[in-house]
Order: C-alpha cells, then structure tokens, then sequence
C-alpha cells in the first residue's frame, strides 16, 4: 500500500499548481437559474434580454452550417424552454454569431481550473472569460467573477 501512495504524490503535487479558481454561485442564487447561467454570462454588456438573446442564438444555430447534424428543432426547443443544458454547441454558436473568442475555464470540485479551451474567430471584436463549474457558468469582468 505504501509504494502505491507514494507512486501517486506526485499526481498531488501537480494538483497544487493548477490555477486555483472558484466561480461558485453567491448564497442568494437561486438553483433554477443554473441552467440559463451561461446565457446570464453571455449577455452581459449586451443590453439584450435573455430571451431575446437564447431566441437569437437558437434561430442561428439552426442555420449554422457548421452544426449541421448535431443540433435539430427538438434540441433547439428544449434550449429555448430551458429544458437542456447549453454547453459547448452553443459557446461556439454564440462565438460565431457575435464575432467574440471565448475563453472557458473548467474548474474541479477544488475550484483548480482543470481544463481551458477557447472558440476563436479572426479578429475578435471582443475576448469574454468564463469559468464553469457543473453547469453553472460565470463571467469575469475587470479581473472579478460575476
């Protein structure tokens, strides 16, 4: 047992050098409203309503070349009516609508940032930071996480 713990610290240690980040939802956050989270996150700064925005995102979607066989009216529905997690489809989606890079960080149960990924578009109009936890998302704004 102990060759086997010690053939592990190091796993441990390279834990310790991720970069350590917490998008955890504040205490009056309601639990309904970590499905849309990541739409929230996209419309900041828009001054768009989020249906609006998901209405738009959806009816692009469903034209977007690039989705063709990965996304149908049923998925699409389900987004719109809050029934589905948006994810990836949607991040690149909304990339491409908004001519945006977006930059996702996934973060562990111990708020270390595990993965990072980022959807690009030639010359950006704007770069938005995300941090996601679950399926909770949230967006950073001047160095701080909303």
């Amino acid at each position: 047992m102990d060759r086997w713990h010690a053939s592990y610290q190091l796993l441990l240690k390279q834990a310790d050098d991720l970069d350590h980040l917490c998008p955890s939802d504040p205490e009056w956050y309601l639990p309904d409203e970590e499905r849309p989270s990541l739409f929230s996150c996209l419309i900041h700064g828009l001054g768009t309503g989020r249906d609006v925005f998901i209405a738009d995102l959806t009816d692009y979607m469903a034209t977007l070349e690039d989705l063709e066989g990965l996304v149908d009216g049923t998925y699409l529905d389900n987004i719109r009516h809050g029934e589905a997690d948006p994810g990836e489809l949607e991040l690149y989606a909304s990339s491409k609508l908004h001519n945006w890079n977006i930059e996702v960080r996934t973060v562990n149960a111990d708020c270390k940032v595990v993965s990072t990924f980022i959807y690009s578009v030639e010359e950006p109009d704007k770069v938005v930071q995300l941090a996601c936890s679950g399926s909770f998302f949230a967006v950073k704004v001047d160095g701080y996480l909303l």
